[in-house]
């Protein structure tokens, strides 16, 4: 009896496709990932925010008078700015395909270039709110312990942040850092018996601590120019934009820059005891050209007082600024973090599409939502497909992250 080819139907490419593009996600795997199904019968557009509700914090109390503690509730915005999407053109002996040979021709390199872009632009995210930096901006390890004092700094980091113990933390590196691993720790960054399990999850070695995974998209960052002799303009500032006056002309910092003030030291999240350490403040945006600037930063300025405090006093007027990195400098940062450091989130598109067929996977444990819209093109006697995503990232815990200046 012959054969008979079935069609392929939209649920099987769509389906096909969200298992492929879950499978193709490197760091967007690893973190913490939302899907809203507010959206599920009106469909989400470019711009719609969904909040995630952060757990309440409390301060330390004892002794038998009641210490009664507000419950404020707190949101994290997650904006889902972003349609992610690829489109290609196919004729009718394409439809004939099996699903295995549709995926590997269209939609295996469709879904690993929309992964691709995901990752790129959460570890892009990931540059500009990570809680902590480690090394020097322009200075590569030159030798085995100082590489690995920057990845044990990195563990003390999350530590200090109160990373959950016990729960896998990660660290995502460029193919160099990752290559020096292997060359200063032969023997013990990649144990044998972990081999298997390791290759399946996109990790690379397991050493130290983290769960290592290798990416060409590791965020590089060139420093901002800048110069003078920058302060704190105004007392008690607090929030997520700071103004700082002093500059030399032609001062521009840029997204990604980090910077401490004199007198502002990181506390522990819970006891909101004073580290001895400085708070580190990364530029979020960036700025305008000139010498006094209103710089936008992560983390906010939380002051003493604060269920949410995160540092030991606001800063005091005319506080010395110091930028990390030398104006112009370029590094190559990798980042260690805990899943909860970020998240990002998608929703429901439209399923009605005027004029076309359309097929939505909703997939909240995957945290994914992917639609895929066919359409008959009389001009060309071929049928258009395309293929969205809504999502967006935001930096839920930036905490629990911290940069690595590798070189």
């Amino acid at each position: 009896m012959a054969t008979i080819n079935n069609f392929l139907t939209l649920a099987d490419i769509t389906y096909m496709s969200a298992d492929v593009l879950s499978n193709s996600l490197g760091f967007t795997r690893s973190v913490n990932r939302n899907y809203d199904d507010r959206f599920a019968r009106s469909g989400a557009k470019i711009g719609a925010t969904t909040n995630m509700r952060l757990p309440a914090q409390f301060r330390f109390a004892s002794g038998s008078a009641i210490d009664i503690q507000a419950l404020n509730d707190s949101f994290m915005p997650l904006t889902l700015n972003k349609l992610y999407q690829r489109a290609f053109a196919i004729d009718s002996v394409d439809m004939t395909l099996s699903v295995d040979d549709f995926a590997e021709r269209y939609l295996r390199p469709a879904m690993i270039s929309m992964a691709n872009e995901i990752d790129y632009d959460g570890l892009q995210m990931a540059k500009k709110y990570a809680g902590s930096l480690v090394g020097t901006i322009g200075t590569a390890a030159a030798n085995q312990v100082a590489y690995n004092s920057l990845v044990s700094d990195a563990r003390v980091k999350l530590a200090q942040y109160l990373a959950p113990e016990g729960e896998a933390k990660m660290l995502v590196a460029d193919p160099s850092f990752m290559g020096d691993g292997f060359k200063y720790n032969v023997g013990v960054f990649n144990p044998q018996n972990e081999v298997g399990e390791v290759n399946r999850s996109g990790v690379v070695a397991r050493w130290s601590g983290f769960d290592w995974m290798e990416s060409q998209l590791a965020p590089a960052h060139t420093v901002g120019t800048y110069s003078g002799t920058p302060k704190v303009k105004g007392g008690n500032q607090s929030g997520s934009t700071i103004q700082i006056d002093g500059w030399g002309g032609g001062t521009a910092l840029k997204a990604g820059d980090s910077f401490t003030i004199d007198g502002v030291f990181a506390v522990n999240p819970q006891t909101k005891e004073a580290y001895t350490f400085l708070q580190v403040f990364t530029v979020t945006a960036d700025t305008a050209t000139g010498t006094d600037l209103a710089v936008s930063i992560s983390p906010e300025i939380v002051g003493p007082g604060n269920q949410r405090q995160n540092v030991s006093a606001l800063p005091a007027d005319n506080a010395d600024v110091t930028v990390k990195g030398a104006s112009g400098a370029s590094t190559q940062f990798a980042i260690a973090y805990h899943k909860n450091a970020f998240v990002f989130g998608t929703a429901d598109l439209d399923e009605v599409v005027s004029g076309a067929d359309a097929y939505r996977a909703s997939l909240p444990e995957l945290g994914l939502s992917l639609r895929v819209v066919k359409q008959f093109d009389i001009r060309s006697n071929q049928t258009l497909m395309r293929l969205d995503l809504l999502g967006g990232w935001a930096p839920l815990y930036p905490q629990l992250a911290a940069k690595i200046a590798t070189k």
